[in-house]
C-alpha cells in the first residue's frame, strides 16, 4: 500500500511518485514557483548525499531559520518530511538484518534425562550444543557411581563453555509403589483376573508382588488401580490380608517394576524417603543446581528440605512434582514454598 503522510499544517500532503518504490516512493510532490524549483532541487540533492543512520538524526526544519516566503516555508518542510521518511525506511531495512537471528535467550528451557544411552562425553556435548539447558538425573534408576559420572562430565563441559552453562537436576524417587520382577513381560486382556500381593518374590502370569507392605490396607474394593502411568487399569474386586484380586479393565503388556497407584488416592508414605535423603546428601556433596521432589503433598515437605539445605549452606533450588490428587488442596501453599513445579499428566 502506498504510504501517505500528513504534513505540517498549511503544507501539501506527501504522496508517492507514480511507479516509484523505496525511499523515492515516499518523496513528496513539491509545489513551488518555477524560478525556485532549480535551487530547491539542487539543495535536495546535497541533502540526499548524507547518510541517515537513525531516526533521531533525520533532518528536520531548523526553528531558528525564518522562511523568506510561504513557498520557501512549504519547500523546507516538505524536504524535511521526505528526509525523515527516508530515515525510517533505512532503519527498517537495517532492522531486518538485526532480527534475522534472535539475539535474546529463549525462556522455555529443555530438560534432558541422562541415561545409559546418553551418559557419554560425546552425547552430553551434543545435547548441550543442540539446546539442552538442564541435565536431569533420575534417582529411580542407576546408582551414585553412574550419576557421579554424568555430573563430572557436565561440569567438565561447563568449565570450557562459560557462555552455555548446563544446570544439573537431581530427581528423587519418592514414595513410589511398584510391581515386582517378572521373568518376562506378560500380556493381560480385559476381563481377565489378576492379583497383586505383598508377598516378596512372586511373579507369574496371574500374580505379581508389590513393594509396599501397606498396599492392602490402602486399597478398597471398587478402587481403580492404575499401572505404568495409566497405560493399564485394574478394578479391585476383593482382598485378603496379603493380596488384592482385580479384574483387568484396560489390558496391555505388564513388565517388571511398573509404577502402581490408586486413582484419587496416594500411598501413606513420606514424600521424602530414607533413600531420597541419601540421594539429597549426594546432591549436596556434588553441588547440583536443582532438586525435583516427587509426590509432594504439602508445603511442610518443602520447608523441611529447605531447612536442611540451609543447614548445609547449599544453594540448591527446590522444584516440586505434582503427581497425586492429595496435592491439589494444598497447591497454593506448595507453590509459595517452592522455587518452581512441574506436573505429571
Amino acid at each position: 500500500m502506498a504510504a501517505q503522510v500528513v504534513a505540517a499544517a498549511g503544507t501539501p500532503v506527501a504522496r508517492p511518485l507514480g511507479g516509484g518504490s523505496g525511499a523515492d516512493a515516499l518523496r513528496p510532490a513539491a509545489r513551488m514557483p518555477r524560478e525556485r524549483r532549480t535551487g530547491a532541487v539542487a539543495a535536495r540533492g546535497r541533502r540526499e548525499s548524507q547518510v541517515v543512520s537513525v531516526i533521531s538524526r533525520a533532518p528536520r526544519p531548523d526553528a531558528g531559520v525564518l522562511p523568506v516566503s510561504p513557498d520557501d516555508d512549504a519547500a523546507v518542510k516538505e524536504e524535511a518530511n521526505f528526509q525523515h521518511l527516508k530515515a525510517i525506511q533505512q532503519l527498517a531495512t537495517a532492522a531486518n538484518g538485526v532480527w534475522s537471528k534472535p539475539n535474546v535467550r529463549r525462556k522455555t528451557k529443555i530438560v534432558c534425562t541422562i541415561g545409559p544411552s546418553t551418559n557419554t562425553r560425546d552425547m552430553i556435548w551434543k545435547l548441550a550444543e543442540t539446546g539442552m539447558n538442564v541435565a536431569r538425573l533420575n534417582m529411580s534408576h542407576g546408582d551414585h557411581a553412574s550419576h557421579q559420572k554424568v555430573i563430572d562430565l557436565v561440569k567438565e563441559y561447563n568449565a570450557s563453555h562459560a557462555d552455555n552453562v548446563i544446570a544439573i537436576m537431581l530427581d528423587t524417587k519418592g514414595p513410589e509403589v511398584r510391581s515386582g520382577d517378572l521373568p518376562q513381560p506378560i500380556f493381560l486382556e480385559s476381563g481377565q483376573e489378576f492379583t497383586f500381593t505383598i508377598k516378596r518374590g512372586v511373579g507369574t502370569d496371574t500374580c505379581v508382588s508389590v513393594n509396599y507392605d501397606d498396599f492392602v490396607n490402602d486399597v478398597e474394593v471398587g478402587d481403580m488401580l492404575l499401572v505404568d502411568g495409566g497405560m493399564m487399569s485394574f478394578l479391585v474386586k476383593s482382598k485378603t490380608e496379603d493380596s488384592v484380586k482385580c479384574e483387568v479393565i484396560d489390558g496391555g503388556e505388564l513388565k517388571s517394576r511398573r509404577h502402581l497407584n490408586v486413582r484419587g488416592k496416594s500411598a501413606t508414605l513420606p514424600s521424602i524417603t530414607d533413600k531420597d535423603w541419601d540421594d539429597i546428601k549426594f546432591g549436596v556433596d556434588n553441588q547440583v543446581d536443582y532438586y525435583a521432589v516427587s509426590f509432594v503433598k504439602d508445603a511442610q515437605v518443602v520447608h523441611e528440605l529447605k531447612d536442611y539445605l540451609k543447614s548445609c549452606n547449599a544453594d540448591i533450588h527446590v522444584i516440586v512434582k505434582i503427581e497425586s490428587a492429595d496435592s491439589i488442596p494444598n497447591l497454593h501453599s506448595i507453590i509459595t514454598a517452592s522455587d518452581g513445579l512441574y506436573a505429571l499428566v
